[in-house]
């Protein structure tokens, strides 16, 4: 039996180096468009999941839609930003009560501001009163964000966000507008304005001021 290697036929030669370059050519190309792209992409996810993580609430980035809520009797209560003295939503009862949550770091709750303050001036003597709660903030924040706009009616501090979780108030900015009896009457979710805000301030005090389903 022989032991000799059998001969292979003439082997093709491999292509010449600048061919496989120009074939390559696109696909480097592409990889070099795409790859900063999807970099910038996964950075703004990043971004975006360490907000919402950190502040526990979504940003509510839209003018301000009405949500379906329970239409129950409820109290709101916290301490004053200003002096740190409690508050209670009770010594409101017999008034409409609108109250809005926002935070300093909230892009919308600045857009939505001048709008509250226009509105909570326009119906001070019309049975309406406003309170704010300040959620997820540093004190020093939420004090040069109410001392920047001027704002016009008092704040809770609520850092831990207590009263978001006891209205259900996940996104910023939202406003919830109870009745004279303290009952719940709309819910709104994104920036409010002054015609969202009226309309609904005036169906109820056309109602005597009770929400009427």
């Amino acid at each position: 039996m022989s032991n000799t290697t059998p001969t292979l036929g003439p082997q093709p030669a491999p292509p010449p180096a600048g061919r496989t370059l120009r074939r390559a050519l696109p696909t480097l190309i592409a990889v070099a468009v795409l790859l900063p792209l999807l970099a910038v992409g996964i950075l703004k996810v990043q971004r975006r999941v360490e907000q919402t993580d950190s502040a526990g609430f979504t940003v509510a980035d839209q003018e301000a839609t009405e949500a379906d809520v329970a239409h129950r009797r409820v109290e709101v209560k916290g301490v004053l930003l200003a002096d740190g003295s409690s508050w209670s939503s009770t010594s409101a009862r017999g008034s409409v009560l609108v109250v809005n949550f926002w935070a300093s770091w909230c892009g919308p709750c600045r857009v939505e501001q001048p709008q509250l303050n226009r509105v909570a001036r326009a119906y001070r003597g019309r049975g309406v009163r406003f309170i704010g709660i300040n959620v997820r903030d540093s004190k020093g924040a939420a004090q040069s964000y109410a001392e920047e706009f001027t704002i016009p009616y008092p704040s809770l501090f609520d850092q831990a966000a207590l009263s978001a979780v006891r209205l259900q108030a996940f996104a910023l900015p939202s406003t919830f507008i109870l009745d004279r009896d303290g009952v719940v009457a709309y819910r709104l979710t994104g920036r409010t304005t002054l015609a969202i805000l009226s309309a609904r301030l005036d169906k109820l005090l056309s109602q005597d001021r009770r929400w009427v389903g």
